[in-house]
């Protein structure tokens, strides 16, 4: 019982939010997509920008002349063991550029 206040405190600590920052994850310009992701562990509750995500693959749209970008799919893998056992998770995030 004397160990029941320490974990609690490990768990509230251990499912803390953390702010991850998208990055190019895959380009293929011929065809007008831009791959973005982030990754993150078990416990972690991560929040991401989804204007900064929009706005970084606009620009890498607009470099190969289109106008603009759309979102169209997002995968989640994991990265270190199994699915229903993940230690760590990568999102990846679809955009298809527009004319």
């Amino acid at each position: 019982m004397t160990r029941l206040p320490a974990i609690l405190a490990f768990l509230a600590l251990a499912g803390c939010t953390t702010y991850k920052l998208w990055t190019v994850h895959d380009v293929t310009p011929e065809m007008g997509l831009v791959e973005l992701s982030y990754e993150f562990r078990k416990f972690e509750s991560p929040q991401v920008d989804e204007r900064a995500g929009l706005e970084m693959a606009r620009e890498r749209c607009r470099d190969w002349r289109f106008t603009g970008a759309q979102r169209k799919g997002e995968d989640r893998q994991c990265l270190d063991g199994t699915e229903s056992d993940c230690g760590k998770w990568r999102v990846v995030r679809e955009y298809r550029c527009t004319q």
